[in-house]
C-alpha cells in the first residue's frame, strides 16, 4: 500500500510501498516510466539498480470512478441513513449537527457502489493493475458523497499516533499533492462533476467526527463552521 513519500523529482515521486519495497508515481502525461522499466528489466540480476518487481499505469481517480459505475446490491446500507447516524452520534455543537443534517435532508440518495474508505493506503497493485481493498463501509448511495469522503481523507486525516516525526511531516507534504492529482482526475473524468464547495464535504466531515480521532478535530469543526457561516445557518 501506498506510504509516505520520501522522495520527490521533476518527473516523480517516491513513496514507501512495504518493508522492502519503495513505489515510483510519475506525473500525469510524463513517459519516463517506460523507458525506466526497460532498463531495470534489462539489469535485472546485476546487483547494481533496484529490482523491479511490477509496472502499473495508473489513473489515481480511474479505479474510483469504475466503482462508481456500478450499481449497488439493494441489500447494502443506505449511504445517506449511514451518514445520518454518524453525524447523530458525532460529538459537536447542536447548531452544527442540526444544520448538516439539514443539509443532508436536502441531498439525492443514490444508487451506487460506494466505497466508504477510499484513499491511496486501500489500494494495491496486482497483476500490473491499482485494485481496491478493504470493503467493509461499502454502501449504496450517490458517487458525490463518496468522492468527498475520499477529498476529506486526503486533506485532513490525521497520520497514525504511532508515525514518526518525520513521517508526518513526509505524510503532510505528500497528501496534498494525492488530493490535488485525485480531484483533478476525478472531476475530468466524471459525467456530473460534483462541486469544490459542495454540502457532501461538510455532511461527511460531521460524520468522520463519530469516529473520534481527537488530532482531527479541530479542524473538523472549523470546517463545519465556515460551511454554516457561509450558508446563513
Amino acid at each position: 500500500m501506498i506510504g509516505a513519500k520520501i522522495g520527490a523529482g521533476r518527473e516523480a515521486d517516491v513513496h514507501t510501498w512495504c518493508d522492502d519495497a519503495v513505489i515510483k508515481l510519475y506525473r500525469p502525461g510524463l513517459l519516463g516510466h517506460r523507458a525506466e522499466a526497460g532498463a531495470l528489466t534489462a539489469l535485472a540480476g546485476l546487483d547494481i539498480a533496484p529490482k523491479l518487481t511490477d509496472t502499473v499505469e495508473w489513473d489515481r481517480a480511474a479505479t474510483h470512478l469504475a466503482v462508481h459505475q456500478v450499481s449497488a446490491p439493494a441489500d447494502l446500507p443506505e449511504l445517506r441513513s449511514v451518514l445520518a447516524a454518524r453525524i447523530t452520534d458525532a460529538t459537536m455543537p447542536t447548531r452544527l449537527r442540526d444544520h448538516t443534517l439539514r443539509l443532508l435532508d436536502g441531498l439525492p440518495e443514490g444508487d451506487r457502489l460506494c466505497h466508504g474508505d477510499y484513499h491511496p493506503g486501500n489500494l494495491m497493485l496486482t497483476a500490473g493493475r491499482a485494485a481496491v481493498i478493504d470493503w467493509p463501509n461499502a454502501t449504496r448511495g450517490a458517487p458525490a458523497a463518496d468522492h468527498a469522503r475520499t477529498k476529506l481523507l486526503l486533506r485532513y486525516s490525521a497520520p497514525l499516533p504511532e508515525t514518526s516525526r518525520v513521517a508526518r511531516t513526509l505524510v503532510r507534504s505528500s497528501r496534498s499533492v494525492f488530493a490535488r492529482r485525485y480531484i483533478r482526475a476525478y472531476r475530468a473524468g466524471s459525467v456530473q462533476p460534483p462541486s469544490p464547495s459542495g454540502p457532501w464535504l461538510a455532511v461527511q466531515a460531521a460524520a468522520r467526527l463519530a469516529e473520534g480521532i481527537a488530532a482531527e478535530r479541530a479542524t473538523l469543526i472549523a470546517l463545519l463552521e465556515r460551511r454554516y457561516h457561509r450558508t446563513g445557518r
